[in-house]
């Protein structure tokens, strides 16, 4: 009788990891499925000459920028070799300080210049700049190919259009080479009598960055018409489009999407246009700048064609991945949903085949989540601030997204353990309060858990403020906050205890009620074609639902006790 309990428990146990394994394979396979998608190769029109004529050169590492540490001659000039690598001329915006030496090294390794001299409201300032530019241009004439007194002041209304022509007039009269102005495409067509003081017109036109976002299916176009209307008010002036670019990561504008397969796209569709029609460029920009993550967001930093560890992003021929590294985060999240499903299969058995795959799909699909968090922060990731930050918004939801897994757990395994189990929650001043007064029991899975979901909420409702204020600069964070909402709206809907009465819940209906306003408001204004906002949106609904489903149950508890 022992001998067919024990053959039949064996059974049991083989059965069991049968199921196991082959959910296992299942999720891996489906996980496989959805990094190979956004990583695969994409064809793509080829660049139809090998070499970048020239872009703008702004060499600032991590920890530099023109307000803090400057980049050292050394670094200028390893950076200037990589330049010389992929591109044929440089722009600069400033001639002093750090920058003085660039037409000697320019000239050093084979590159030509479009020299840059600031101009701003500090007059002593412009004085060294325009004498900078001046000198630089006369000792260095097979380097230095024109010059370009002042970029958009005018646009940021720093001096009148008076004084620029007044030091236009005086750059020419002492040099030899070309000199422009450089300004949004717009703006020459508000100040004719600057056009008719320069040697040439430089314009910018950046599609993904005007008032009026254009998507990457229209930006030739865009592009050839802003030439044209230029090219009509001045005849015979020679343009130069001085900056235009697309950023390889960022915030989705209207129907404008970055990403490294459009900026490669748009690059060579640049390229291509322009050695049909004849139109000189300079693409925006050379590196990748960090130091403007915290003034424009992740797009401020992420316009350069070569990356913060000068790696260039793409080759100018054959397919483009968007995502290089998507064979790491499958095998990343493949090991850390096969860890979790297979902790909780030893510690707590499911009971049954179907709980059984269902643990395993539910753990693979929880380390898929986490791994895409954990990309996204380190997308987001531009210096010290921005790597804790990220540091800390994947590690918190990792641990809150773990703890409700454990939960999960239990609950396939035929109900929770000891205290473990979903327990009823405070308000949020109740859990602030108890936090504060050390009543917060953090050894606590449950109260763990809604501190934590305490903590994403009032980050979720800070940046949904900030994207109906003030959105411009601000990215739209779903693949942080989704593992979150997902994991808190199944736990509330898996739990059938009703919370004890706690009063009139003030704040949790304030926060519903930010996120159901965010989740509509958002999407109509960034354009209903936007697919980051309506993803954030989704999000901020998800968000919302566990917050509302305590509101209710405290309002039911309330009832049933009167």
């Amino acid at each position: 009788m022992r001998s067919s309990s024990n053959a039949l428990a064996g059974q049991t146990g083989l059965a069991a990891l049968a199921t196991a394994l082959v959910a296992l394979a299942a999720a891996v396979a489906l996980n496989y499925a959805f990094w190979f998608v956004q990583g695969r190769p994409q064809d793509i029109p080829d660049a139809k000459t090998p070499r970048i004529k020239s872009a703008s050169f702004s060499p600032y590492r991590v920890g530099q920028s023109p307000f803090g540490a400057p980049f050292t001659r050394q670094q200028l000039e390893e950076d200037m070799a990589v330049a010389a690598k992929h591109f044929s001329r440089i722009r600069t915006y400033s001639n002093t300080n750090q920058f003085a030496p660039v037409p000697e090294l320019a000239q050093k390794h084979g590159l030509k210049v479009i020299l840059g001299a600031w101009v701003g409201a500090n007059l002593e300032s412009n004085e060294k700049e325009i004498a900078g530019l001046i000198k630089a241009a006369n000792e260095y004439p097979d380097a230095v190919e024109r010059v370009v007194v002042g970029n958009e002041v005018l646009l940021r209304r720093e001096i009148t259009p008076e004084l620029l022509i007044d030091y236009i007039r005086r750059v020419k009269a002492a040099i030899k080479q070309p000199v422009t102005y450089a300004d949004v495409w717009e703006f020459w067509l508000k100040y004719p009598q600057v056009a008719k003081e320069v040697d040439s017109i430089t314009i910018h036109v950046l599609p993904y960055w005007e008032n009026t976002p254009t998507p990457l299916d229209r930006v030739v176009e865009h592009m050839l018409q802003a030439h044209d209307a230029i090219a009509k008010a001045y005849p015979g002036k020679p343009i130069l489009i001085g900056e235009i670019g697309w950023p390889s990561a960022g915030r989705v504008r209207k129907n404008a999407v970055p990403g490294r397969v459009a900026q490669a796209t748009f690059v060579r569709q640049i390229m291509n246009t322009a050695e049909e029609r004849g139109i000189d460029f300079n693409l925006f920009e050379l590196f990748d700048e960090p130091w403007k993550f915290g003034q424009e967001g992740t797009v401020g930093g992420n316009w350069g064609i070569i990356d913060v560890d000068r790696h260039i992003k793409f080759p100018l021929t054959g397919p483009v991945s968007e995502k290089p590294y998507w064979m790491t985060a499958f095998l990343a999240s493949s090991a850390l949903g096969a860890a979790m499903a297979g902790l909780a299969l030893r510690l707590r058995p499911p009971r049954g085949a179907g709980r059984t795959a269902l643990l395993c799909l539910a753990a693979q699909a929880l380390a898929t989540m986490l791994a895409m968090s954990a990309e996204q922060s380190l997308r987001l990731a531009f210096g010290t601030a921005g790597v804790i930050g990220g540091a800390l918004m994947t590690g918190g939801g990792a641990v809150l997204c773990l703890l409700v897994f454990s939960e999960f757990a239990d609950l396939m395994a035929g109900g929770p353990s000891d205290n473990a189990g979903p327990r009823p929650l405070s308000p949020v001043i109740a859990r602030l309060e108890a936090l504060r007064s050390f009543r917060l029991n953090l050894r606590n899975r449950a109260e763990l858990v809604g501190l934590l979901d305490l903590i994403f909420g009032l980050a979720a409702l800070a940046l949904t403020f900030g994207l109906l204020v003030d959105p411009r600069y601000r990215d739209f964070r779903v693949a942080q906050f989704l593992p979150i909402a997902l994991c808190m709206t199944l736990r509330w809907l898996s739990t059938r205890e009703l919370p004890r009465p706690v009063g009139t819940p003030r704040e949790e209906w304030l926060m519903v009620g930010t996120f159901v306003v965010g989740a509509v408001a958002i999407p109509l204004k960034e354009g209903l074609m936007n697919p980051a906002a309506l993803a954030w949106g989704g999000t901020l609904l998800l968000l919302a639902l566990p917050w509302g489903l305590s509101i209710l149950r405290q309002r039911r508890a309330m009832a049933q006790t009167s």
